[in-house]
C-alpha cells in the first residue's frame, strides 16, 4: 500500500459557469500548481452538458445549480460534479481522466465518491446550502449561495 504524507493543496474558486440552463460553481484543486491546467478545465466544460443530463435519472427536483470540482491528483484529473435534489440530498458523479488519456470516465459507479481535499469543498457547499436555502424556508437565497465560495489551502 502506498502511503504518502498528507500535504495541503490549493482550493481555488474559478467561476460560476452557465451551461445548459444551469449555473455551475467551478473549483480547482491541484497537486501540481496553484490551479488546474487550462486544458483540464476546457475538457471538463466540454463534458458538462452530457454530465448534467444525469439530473434526469431521478424524478427528484433539482435547482439547476451545481458544483464542479476539477482536481489534478497524482493519478490523473478528477471531475466531481454534484447538485442538490429534493431540498437536502446531494447527487454526485465522479469522473477520472488519466493523464495522457483523451477523455473522462465515470468513476462513481465503482463506489468512489471524493477524496479528503474534495470533501472540504463539499462540506463548505453543504454549510452554504443550509444557511442560504434550508434555513430560509420559502424564501431561499440562491444568489447569495452562489456568491459564497471557498478559497483556501487545505
Amino acid at each position: 500500500m502506498k502511503t504518502e504524507v498528507y500535504q495541503t493543496r490549493p482550493i481555488r474558486f474559478i467561476e460560476i459557469y452557465a451551461c445548459a440552463g444551469w449555473r455551475v460553481k467551478i473549483y480547482s484543486i491541484s497537486v501540481k500548481a496553484e490551479t488546474v491546467a487550462a486544458e483540464q478545465l476546457i475538457e471538463a466544460k466540454k463534458q458538462l452538458p452530457i454530465w448534467l443530463e444525469n439530473s434526469k435519472i431521478t424524478p427528484l427536483q433539482n435547482y439547476q445549480i451545481a458544483t464542479l470540482i476539477i482536481h489534478e491528483g497524482n493519478e490523473g484529473c478528477f471531475a466531481v460534479l454534484s447538485w442538490w435534489v429534493d431540498e437536502n440530498m446531494l447527487q454526485l458523479f465522479a469522473y477520472l481522466r488519466w493523464y495522457g488519456q483523451p477523455q473522462f470516465h465515470l468513476l462513481s459507479d465503482k463506489g468512489i465518491v471524493s477524496c479528503v481535499w474534495e470533501m472540504a469543498i463539499l462540506c463548505f457547499e453543504r454549510n452554504a446550502w443550509v444557511a442560504n436555502v434550508l434555513k430560509r424556508g420559502k424564501s431561499p437565497d440562491f444568489e447569495n449561495y452562489l456568491q459564497q465560495q471557498l478559497q483556501t489551502d487545505i
